[in-house]
Formats: structure tokens, C-alpha cells, sequence
């Protein structure tokens, strides 16, 4: 057994760590930010202008959320009946590291169009996104529990 005991569900399977769900509402946060905006009728249109004063990085946010959409969604209907999706499944963390790439590819033409000067609004973003390719790239869970390898056997008893 590589992980705790606290690390499995009910079914013997590796549960998401918590930094996951962190990083796929930070690489999907346009996505976020637009269904908050949606539930907030009045006021929906002045928080994306907040955020996204240009239109054209709002939709490039969104596309390059997409993935992660995609990604959940995959992960909610994945199953032996739908093989497509249970192999885009397992290449998830792939799928996320190009998210990731794309993600950053996109705060750094920000701060290049702002030809270098950075703000707090720029830089803990920017910071945040050093972190989390860091842990894509060196988490063993995180490929451990896309490739769904990890399970416990329910028929060994241990003591």
C-alpha cells in the first residue's frame, strides 16, 4: 500500500487529493468567474469587466479552461461502457500540464503586453501557477490516481 489508508474511498479507489480540486479551479477559473457572473444577473456583466476589462483575454481564458471542463466531465462519466473517455481519463495529467502551459503562455503575454510592469493582480497569479506545474510535474498521486492503478484489494485482510 503506497498511500494511507485516508487516501481510499468506500470502493478501495485512490481519492483526488485536495490540491487537485485547487488546481483545476485555478486553471478553470475563467469558467468560474463567468458562472458567478451568470448567477448574479444585475451585476454579472461588471464583474467580468473587473476581471477581464478586454474582451479577447476573457474568451482566450475560456478556451483555455476548456480542458478542465472537459477533464470533469470526463471523470463524472468515465466507465468500462465508454472506453474513449476513460482513456482521455487516463491521460488526465497530461491533458493538465498543457493546460497549465497554455495558461501560463497566456499570463505571460499579459504581463509582456504590459511591457513588464507587474502588479499584486499579475504576480500571486503568476506565482500560483509556478507552484501548481511544480506539482503536476513531481506529484506522484496526481499520475497514480489518473492511471486508476492504485486500488485497494477488498479480498486481502490485513492486520
Amino acid at each position: 500500500m503506497n498511500y494511507p489508508i485516508h487516501a481510499y474511498d468506500q470502493h478501495g479507489s485512490l481519492k483526488a487529493p485536495v490540491w487537485l480540486y485547487l488546481l483545476l479551479a485555478f486553471l478553470g477559473r475563467t469558467w468560474l468567474l463567468l458562472a458567478i457572473a451568470a448567477a448574479s444577473r444585475t451585476t454579472g456583466a461588471d464583474i467580468l469587466t473587473l476581471f477581464y476589462p478586454d474582451n479577447h483575454h476573457f474568451y482566450l481564458g475560456l478556451a483555455a479552461g476548456l480542458p478542465v471542463v472537459i477533464l470533469l466531465v470526463c471523470g463524472r462519466l468515465k466507465s468500462d461502457h465508454r472506453p474513449m473517455l476513460s482513456a482521455l481519463w487516463r491521460h488526465g495529467r497530461w491533458l493538465l500540464l498543457a493546460t497549465w502551459l497554455m495558461d501560463l503562455s497566456l499570463q505571460l503575454s499579459g504581463i509582456l503586453h504590459a511591457r513588464g510592469l507587474i502588479g499584486l493582480y499579475q504576480s500571486l497569479p503568476l506565482l500560483a501557477s509556478f507552484w501548481f506545474g511544480w506539482y503536476l510535474l513531481k506529484s506522484r498521486r496526481i499520475s497514480d490516481y489518473f492511471d486508476g492503478a492504485h486500488v485497494l484489494s477488498h479480498g486481502v485482510t490485513r492486520g
